[in-house]
């Protein structure tokens, strides 16, 4: 059955699988899993497979029409779909061609894009957002019904096509907030949050042997972060963000590291002259008593705010942070990042 051959290209070799939802999961050898009614389909490392959970019929039996069709007949048409026989709800599939990292040693890009065509399919199919997405129908279990349509496999940009997605500005998605994370953008969401969190409080952990109690807080700072979705990340899924973000923190953020950053960015030249541009802007902001005076201060004040970003720059770039990185973290072109670690401007 293709639909079964595609998923097991790349499922996990020790899914986590489950015969009842209710009864939480159990991890099993892939091919005692492939008995189970429901079944891990990626690996924890990497996506290989987009799941949409329909909570309805997703053939209409009066138009005869699926689920995809009845929105927009030229929407993008799941390699497979597996169907519950009673109600005819089912999980829709899209096999991709290249699997996408989770982990921080691959690209945030990516997976972002990956978040933001999730999001975009679960709107146009109308699928259930709450979706935890660790486990789906199993189609290899003959309690389903099994479509297979194609065997073509789905880029994300395809993907990204049908859903009108601005594929540049999909790179950089992160949800706003956790109520508007769906499935990766969940994983987006906690990883994004929880590292700018993490390049300030490591100095709290640095330590002999301080690596596991880092990776225990990163941890509960995950956790905490995850009690706010609608539909929770499993713990293991936590522990492997956690992991990743305390081993790639604790390589690059290193005492002698910010030590040697304070000595190049705070020497005596440097602070006199923040200390002069400070004074000056208080200055400028006290003489603010009119409208013109006080359009003055707040563009000193956009200048400051500048200085802040310049010197965030420094910092990123210090710790290993690519010129690509810096820029989608503040926002700013790659060439402006190039001048200010460079000291241009």
């Amino acid at each position: 059955m293709a639909a079964v051959n595609l998923l097991l290209a790349h499922a996990p070799r020790k899914p986590y699988c489950t015969n009842d939802l209710g009864a939480g999961l159990r991890i099993r050898p892939i091919e005692l899993a492939l008995a189970y009614r429901y079944m891990q389909h990626n690996p924890p490392a990497q996506v290989w497979t987009i799941v949409l959970d329909v909570d309805r019929r997703i053939c209409d039996l009066e138009s005869l029409a699926y689920c995809w069709e009845t929105k927009d007949p030229e929407g993008p048409v799941p390699n497979a779909m597996a169907i519950n026989r009673e109600n005819g709800h089912g999980h829709l599939f899209y096999f991709l061609e290249a699997g996408v990292t989770r982990t921080q040693a691959g690209r945030q890009a990516p997976l972002q894009l990956l978040a933001a065509v999730e999001r975009g399919l679960c709107v146009k199919m109308d699928a259930d957002p709450r979706y935890v997405g660790l486990v789906c129908k199993n189609p290899a279990h003959t309690d389903w019904l099994v479509w297979s349509f194609h065997e073509q496999l789905w880029t994300l940009g395809e993907l990204a096509e049908y859903l009108d997605l601005d594929a540049a500005k999909a790179r950089r998605y992160v949800p706003d907030t956790p109520e508007e994370a769906y499935q990766e953008g969940r994983n987006v969401f906690l990883f994004h949050t929880a590292r700018k969190w993490a390049y300030s409080a490591i100095r709290d952990y640095w330590a002999p042997n301080g690596l596991p109690q880092w990776q225990d807080a990163i941890l509960g700072h995950l956790r905490a972060i995850n009690g706010h979705f609608p539909a929770p990340l499993y713990e293991p899924e936590l522990r492997a963000i956690a992991k990743s973000i305390a081993k790639w923190t604790w390589r690059r953020i290193t005492p002698a590291g910010l030590q040697d950053l304070i000595e190049r960015t705070h020497t005596p030249e440097l602070q006199r002259e923040r200390g002069r541009r400070a004074t000056n802007q208080a200055d400028a902001g006290r003489m603010a008593t009119n409208q013109a005076e006080a359009g003055i201060a707040s563009g000193q004040a956009r200048r400051q705010s500048r200085e802040q970003e310049r010197a965030t720059a420094k910092i990123l770039r210090a710790h290993g942070y690519s010129y690509r990185e810096i820029a989608q973290e503040l926002d700013v072109p790659m060439w402006t990042i190039r001048d200010w670690v460079a000291g241009v401007r």
